[in-house]
């Protein structure tokens, strides 16, 4: 391919935003000016340090793809743990990276396949009737004001993930505060704070798997003993992050999903009516654009370049660290027309909120359900919702994630129950 860009170099990392306030509020502007300096650039990263990003969407699917040449384990490109864990982060993290998000082939492959046997024992679309339900039993205490993010947008994927796991309904307050120090680090001091959470969380998920063991029951944590005793060679260090794994990116993608969806669409009264107009035939269509459009998910986990290559033109190094900038590549106009505006009824939509390739979302068709149930269910009971000064809401800085912690919102009438 012809290089149309200089070749970067990450000793000279080039300066971007894609961590403050600002860029989460309107990063549509900082995404065009990093695709106009290259599909691939030299950047500094919080916790990864200095690592490669891709722009555009022909590069960052390019990457996902290749797991050959782009790899999480450090073995397979000359170096050790893996990419972007630092040497001096806490065990307790390091104890995390045995999940399948972070193994390369065929631990990858063995991994997986362990978990989609045990998705496979539920009917992820026969669940919207349940998660519509579940949404309106939410709703039905929301009168006057309410922080959506708090009260609705975490509160229903939590309670849909702990379900699918098999944990009891009365341990989701703690673990709801848990995740919530655990996913909220934005600095060292704040991963420092962390760890404590995380200690926690891990004692109660070791706990969890013991109950599954003596007094088997519905649910993944079950199922993936199960999957152990059978003579898998499923650890106890890989079923503990595996579970973390799906508690985790079980419901916080999808938080940020629902809540992000709501501020695009209040942003856009237009597109909001169009929907509204028929939620029914429209909200599929509808959510994978509000998922392009808001890219809660803004990144991939960083990889490792295996082997000297170049991609899009930019030499790289064995041993350099790349990551998939996907928030970018949603937005890139060769790839989306008019990519910064919101077009709900926009066919085809390849964008790559999910990532592609092995290490596309096991969870998608899941966060997709809820997605769509929250939406619909949240309309149909306050049509005229506001939300309270959107210029001034807590966006979260921090790195890969696009979302706020708070979203307080005005009902402006009473809760009146209208037909699915």
């Amino acid at each position: 391919m012809t290089r149309s860009k200089p070749a970067y170099s990450l000793d000279n990392p080039l300066k971007f935003d894609i961590q403050g306030a600002a860029f989460k509020r309107h990063p549509y502007p900082a995404f065009a000016a990093m695709r106009a300096a290259g599909p691939v650039l030299p950047m500094k990263l919080p916790f990864v340090g200095k690592a490669w990003v891709t722009t555009t969407h022909a590069a960052a699917l390019a990457m996902v793809k290749d797991n050959a040449t782009f790899v999480q384990e450090g073995r397979h490109a000359g170096k050790s743990g893996v990419a972007g864990l630092q040497w001096w982060m806490p065990r307790t993290l390091k104890i995390l990276t045995n999940n399948m998000l972070l193994k390369d082939e065929s631990d990858h492959r063995r991994l997986r396949k362990l978990v989609d046997t045990a998705f496979k024992r539920r009917d992820v679309l026969a669940m919207r009737g349940d998660i519509e339900q579940l949404a309106d039993r939410l709703l039905d205490g929301f009168d006057g004001e309410a922080d959506l993010l708090a009260d609705y947008a975490r509160q229903l994927p939590l309670a849909v993930i702990c379900d699918l796991l098999g944990l009891p309904e009365e341990d989701r307050g703690r673990f709801s505060q848990w995740t919530r120090s655990s996913t909220s680090v934005t600095g060292m001091w704040g991963l420092l704070r962390a760890v404590g959470p995380l200690r926690r969380m891990l004692a109660y998920v070791r706990g969890q798997i013991e109950e599954a063991r003596s007094n088997p029951r519905e649910g993944l944590i079950s199922a993936l003993v199960q999957a152990e005793e059978d003579g898998d060679t499923l650890n106890e260090d890989e079923l503990v992050s595996m579970i973390f794994l799906l508690l985790v990116a079980g419901f916080e993608t999808t938080t940020h999903l629902i809540a992000d969806s709501v501020i695009a669409l209040e942003a856009n009264p237009r597109q909001k009516a169009f929907l509204l107009e028929d939620p029914a035939g429209r909200m599929e269509r509808a959510v994978e654009e509000l998922a392009r459009y808001t890219s809660p998910v803004q990144s991939t986990k960083p990889r490792y370049v295996a082997r000297d290559t170049e991609l899009c033109g930019q030499p790289l190094r064995r041993g350099d660290i790349i990551m998939a900038l996907v928030a970018s590549a949603n937005a890139d106009p060769a790839e989306f027309d008019a990519p910064e505006q919101l077009q709900l009824d926009r066919f085809p939509n390849p964008h790559l909120v999910f990532s592609s390739g092995i290490h596309f979302c096991l969870g998608l068709q899941l966060a997709r359900v809820e997605a769509q149930s929250a939406l619909a269910r949240l309309y149909a009971r306050f049509p005229a919702l506001e939300i309270i000064d959107p210029e001034t809401l807590p966006w979260i800085e921090r790195l890969g994630i696009r979302g706020v912690s708070a979203l307080p919102v005005r009902l402006n009438r009473p809760a009146i129950r209208l037909a699915a």
